[in-house]
């Protein structure tokens, strides 16, 4: 039978011929339901919104050339705008660590899926969160890769070993890296639970015995960033239709009221904080929580009004969306997350890996 954490499943999953095995051969990776598997439906997280996809995006071309599988979609929020996936006509799905709790989103069915031991991988899209957010709330690891967009792609896993596997990257040679520890909330006030901060503390400890680590404050700018974030993602709404979603739809109305000159300021900032985090906290990589608390009930979210909702999401994960807005790599292991100021990809797992042996926390 479907679990619900996939929106479709192929009769038969997608495969290429190769000549011979690639690395991911044996390997059945979901994809998530925004992203276009070619002959599959692409229906956003809304059957209303279904189409069949007539060509592969990038990243399902890297998976199939790689020698992967692609048999399914996994459950998405709408159009990607939520870090939680509840609308009608739509399964609602639980966390597997957290009975009753949502398992975050807007990538919900690949964090169910990998938690719940259906997929050793599955794909994945953040904007803000969207991956890093339900690794934490579904206990496995999520891994955004950079890209020069807020959007990034990239995957859920239960170890960080098989992000190594599925990125096909090599682990680079050790060596001493300065990571900030930030668990003040960072651009909204938020209040951290004491078991979550005692696991960034376990995993400070644990770099600490081969990296510096110093505490870090929240930079001057914060605020500025999350303004500027903020127009970003709701003008990337304006000219979308919401159906019948009125979450969409204050997205929308909010982005329509983004003038072209704000806009240009945000897209200047999203340039400019790079070197703004390297003056500030002069760090490789900061490490913090991925979530301030525990996953709320369900319903939770979507029984508030739409603004109050984006702010209570931001409240539950102050520090994720800093990473979209710089484009760098970032991963969630569980209840802790790490993100990358001065270093690639491959150093940053190689990082995850070495937190990874303090259980990762949650």
């Amino acid at each position: 039978m479907l679990h619900p954490a996939f929106s479709y499943v192929a009769d038969v999953p997608r495969s290429e011929p190769r000549p011979s095995p690639g690395r991911l051969a044996g390997w059945s990776i979901p994809v998530k339901d925004s992203t276009d598997v070619a002959g599959m439906p692409t229906t956003d997280g809304n059957p209303a919104r279904a189409r069949i996809a007539e060509r592969d995006d990038p990243v399902v071309r890297m998976l199939l050339e790689a020698g992967a599988a692609i048999p399914s979609k996994t459950l998405t929020s709408e159009l990607g705008a939520t870090c939680y996936a509840e609308r009608p006509g739509v399964p609602v799905l639980e966390s597997p660590a957290f009975p009753g709790c949502t398992p975050a989103g807007s990538s919900s069915g690949a964090g169910v899926a990998v938690g719940l031991g259906l997929a050793r991988v599955a794909h994945g899209t953040d904007a803000g969160g969207s991956i890093r957010v339900p690794a934490a709330a579904c206990n496995v690891v999520g891994f955004k890769a950079a890209s020069t967009m807020i959007a990034a792609h990239g995957f859920l896993s239960r170890t960080v070993a098989d992000q190594f596997t599925v990125l096909g990257w090599q682990r680079p040679a050790p060596r001493r890296l300065r990571i900030g520890v930030l668990t003040q909330g960072l651009f909204v006030p938020s209040e951290v639970a004491s078991r979550r901060g005692a696991a960034v503390e376990r995993v400070s400890a644990q770099l600490g015995r081969t990296h510096d680590i110093v505490e870090l404050a929240p930079y001057p700018e914060a605020r500025e960033t999350f303004a500027h974030f903020t127009s970003l993602i709701t003008r990337a709404f304006a000219d979308v239709d919401p159906l019948d979603n009125t979450y969409i739809a204050w997205c929308k109305e909010q982005g329509q009221a983004v003038p072209d000159a704000q806009l240009a300021q945000a897209l200047e900032h999203r340039r400019a904080l790079p070197a703004i985090l390297a003056e500030r906290w002069g760090v490789d990589a900061v490490l913090c929580p991925t979530l301030a608390f525990d996953p709320p009930k369900l319903g939770f979210f979507s029984s508030l009004t739409p603004e109050e909702s984006f702010y209570q999401q931001t409240v539950w994960s102050p520090w994720c969306s800093l990473f979209n807005m710089t484009g760098a790599p970032a991963v969630a292991l569980a209840g802790v997350h790490l993100g990358a100021v001065t270093i690639g990809g491959a150093e940053l797992l190689a990082l995850a890996e070495d937190a990874e042996a303090e259980g990762m926390g949650a």
